[in-house]
């Protein structure tokens, strides 16, 4: 899905994923025509999308990545920009490897919108510590004003993430292991061990599941429409 959003906003060329991952999204750029590079600070996931998929992924930070003047058709923060304890310095750098016109594609958690605001400290997309920094849509703007970039588009209706939030951060306000249900639904080798920890707590969310689903995937319809979704993909262009 994510290949086929920036198919349609920027034409094929060189396309750069900061926190790319194990390289899935770069693999369907790449069958799409792409020029497709990485850089991911974890070296396991490097690693699959290097030998796995043969992928031109580099392990390390954004930072440290070289400073290729305007080579990028496109630059994509995936749900990355919050990780990084200065966002001003990784956008300065984007604006740097983009080409005139290219592509600043951005998905993060949206600090004004409706389940942050309901759910205050037990909103799953907070995610303290490893986020260092929540953007609204406004303040996100701002900032991306000062780095001369245009927003073309901004998305807040999204499946992928806005149903869970919903989900996950009511489970918490109910007083439930935090982010129980997400433990449940990770890898085997990536769960904390809460769940085991507590198997009446597992019970009583699975019970409540369908209700509370049903419920999420309506909310996630009305802050779509209010314009204020738990989080928001947004397109900027360089200019």
């Amino acid at each position: 899905r994510r290949a086929r959003v920036l198919r349609r906003r920027v034409p094929p060329g060189p396309v750069l994923d900061v926190g790319c991952g194990r390289g899935i999204m770069l693999e369907h750029l790449r069958s799409l025509g792409y020029e497709a590079h990485g850089v991911e600070l974890n070296e396991a996931a490097a690693w699959q999308a290097r030998h796995l998929l043969g992928l031109d992924v580099r392990t390390g930070g954004f930072q440290d990545y070289p400073d290729e003047t305007e080579r990028f058709q496109a630059v994509v923060f995936w749900h990355t920009l919050e990780h990084f304890p200065d966002p001003a310095e990784a956008l300065a750098k984007a604006r740097r490897l983009l080409r005139p016109g290219g592509l600043l594609a951005l998905a993060l958690p949206n600090f004004d919108s409706l389940q942050a605001r309901l759910f205050g400290r037990h909103w799953f997309h907070l995610d303290v510590p490893r986020h260092y920094t929540h953007f609204g849509t406004r303040s996100l703007e701002a900032l991306l004003a000062r780095h001369s970039f245009r927003v073309v588009r901004s998305d807040h209706f999204c499946l992928e993430q806005n149903p869970f939030g919903w989900l996950q951060s009511a489970y918490n306000a109910l007083g439930f292991p935090e982010n129980l249900l997400y433990d449940l639904l990770k890898a085997a080798s990536a769960q904390s061990g809460t769940a085991r920890q507590h198997p009446l707590a597992c019970v009583l969310v699975l019970a409540l599941l369908p209700p509370l689903l049903g419920l999420s995937l309506l909310l996630t319809i009305l802050e779509a429409a209010l314009r204020r979704g738990g989080t928001v993909e947004v397109y900027a262009v360089k200019e």
